[in-house]
């Protein structure tokens, strides 16, 4: 049952045929208009009530987002946050419910002068996470990611969702919504742009896949949109970041993810976007000093800490085997752990291929290597690759083991 009060408030203000008039009808109501609405939403069981009360705040802040004072005043009265009228339906079983839900927490949250904080922005940004998470299977993935482009102008609310692991989720709707057209792929990486403008958060970047997911979009999408934020995307991870060891990173994962290549490509399409141009000529600019200054050591370094291993050229140089072998062992074989744990643990036939070729290179150049690899479990690990389906694997694995064998031939005093 709706109380009379609440009725007659809903019937004025949809009488209301302009922006003026449903002013004029706030303004006389004041508080009993926010009172109507947080009736109808909390005590109404009925979805459809529900529903249509929503679509009404919605559309009232949007039409004017200063009207979100008129809960915050009412929120003062009741002792409570004008957040908590609405948080509640974000488990609602009903998609349509849930998703205008957090549309009006993104307005007040944003636009009024209350700040989401605490227990409440810790739920609400998990709940939005949540959604983005299924991707394509989230019929309303679009609102979501509206919301997200909102919410990330506010530092506090970038800080939030990257501490819950928030690019992972980001990253993985990305993937999945690959096939859905270029304008939801925009507004997923405008959400990152907009995250990596706080140091922190750009930091929190470089530990996941984020570089490498929008280094594949670059070298296969055709959009110029598209293209222009992703561009602007790297630039903010070199320039968000003070810490000169964590920018070194970034730029590796760059160069790992043949972004200067990618660049030079993207120069022949002729742009005439002018902060396109000057972010990409900025990447290349910048890039080029790094690779400049980079060791091939600290280039394969950086590919075994990030489990990223491929076929770039220090793996096959002799002369990098002879100047570094000896630093897998540094710091109680940290690197040579990592590079026996990839045997064991990794599913990528890629990353498995290199790890065994480098081990037998280690084995060859280092004059102990047998020792060490059998050490911790190397040898093992070598010889379970034998048997896997993957021929590349097996052809790799199989060159390990012999590098292995002819070292304890070595050992023996033949030689081969």
């Amino acid at each position: 049952m709706i109380a009379q009060s609440d009725f007659d408030f809903i019937v004025t203000y949809q009488q209301a045929e302009n922006e003026t008039e449903r002013s004029t009808v706030l303004a006389a109501f004041k508080e009993r208009a926010v009172y109507a609405f947080v009736h109808l939403i909390s005590q109404i069981s009925k979805d459809e009530y529900v529903r249509y009360t929503l679509t009404i705040i919605d559309d009232m802040l949007r039409e004017e987002v200063s009207r979100t004072k008129l809960f915050e005043d009412v929120a003062d009265l009741l002792k409570r946050t004008p957040f908590s009228f609405f948080l509640g339906l974000l488990h609602r079983q009903d998609q349509y419910i849930v998703h205008i839900a957090f549309s009006i927490l993104t307005k007040m949250a944003v636009f009024g002068e209350a700040r989401m904080t605490g227990d409440e922005l810790e739920y609400f940004m998990g709940s939005l996470k949540e959604a983005i998470h299924r991707g394509t299977s989230n019929d309303y993935i679009a609102t979501v990611v509206r919301c997200m482009q909102t919410l990330f102008r506010v530092n506090s609310y970038r800080l939030a969702f990257v501490n819950m692991n928030g690019y992972e989720s980001l990253t993985h709707a990305l993937y999945s919504t690959r096939k859905c057209g270029f304008q939801i792929q925009y507004q997923i990486v405008f959400c990152m742009w907009l995250l990596t403008f706080n140091e922190h958060a750009a930091e929190l970047a470089l530990s996941g896949n984020l570089v490498q997911t929008i280094a594949a979009i670059l070298g296969t999408c055709q959009k110029e949109k598209v293209i222009r934020i992703v561009v602007a995307t790297l630039r903010n991870l070199l320039t968000s970041i003070e810490d000169k060891h964590v920018k070194k990173q970034a730029a590796l994962q760059m160069i790992q993810n043949r972004i200067p290549t990618k660049l030079d490509h993207l120069e022949s399409r002729k742009f005439q976007d002018t902060e396109l141009i000057d972010d990409m000529q900025f990447l290349k600019t910048e890039l080029q000093k790094v690779v400049h200054v980079l060791t091939s050591f600290d280039e394969y370094e950086s590919e075994l800490r990030l489990g990223t291993l491929h076929w770039s050229p220090p793996h096959k140089c002799d002369m990098f085997w002879t100047e570094n072998a000896h630093k897998l062992t540094d710091n109680c074989h940290e690197l040579l752990k990592l590079l026996i744990a990839m045997l064991e643990k990794s599913n990528d036939p890629l990353v498995l291929c290199v790890a065994a070729h480098d081990i037998g290179e280690f084995v060859r150049f280092h004059p102990r290597g047998k020792v060490h690899v059998e050490m911790f479990g190397g040898r093992e690990a070598m010889m379970r690759l034998l048997m896997v389906q993957d021929p590349n694997v097996r052809y790799h694995a199989l060159l390990g083991a012999q590098k292995l064998m002819i070292h304890n031939w070595t050992d023996l005093g033949f030689d081969i």
